[in-house]
């Protein structure tokens, strides 16, 4: 059986510009609610996403990732 590949998906919203990289956990979790104008799926998709692609490669960035996934998650719950 094939295993399944996960493509890469360019999101309609703005570009990051290297944020993803260069900003910190918490700072790029507000960033992506902004940007996403509080769209959970969008903000979990573009993580996840990033995740995917980074958690063999470059686990640390992965991490990170996973942070601000959580950091947004419990700010838009609030």
């Amino acid at each position: 059986m094939a295993e399944k590949r996960p493509e890469w998906k360019d999101s309609k919203y703005e570009d990051a510009k290297g944020k993803f990289k260069d900003l910190s956990c918490d700072a790029l979790a507000d960033w992506l609610i902004k940007s996403r104008k509080g769209n959970k799926k969008a903000i979990v998709g573009s993580l996840n996403q990033q995740i995917v692609f980074n958690r063999k490669k470059n686990p640390t960035y992965a991490k990170k990732m996973k942070c601000a996934r959580n950091k947004a998650m419990k700010k838009l719950d609030k």
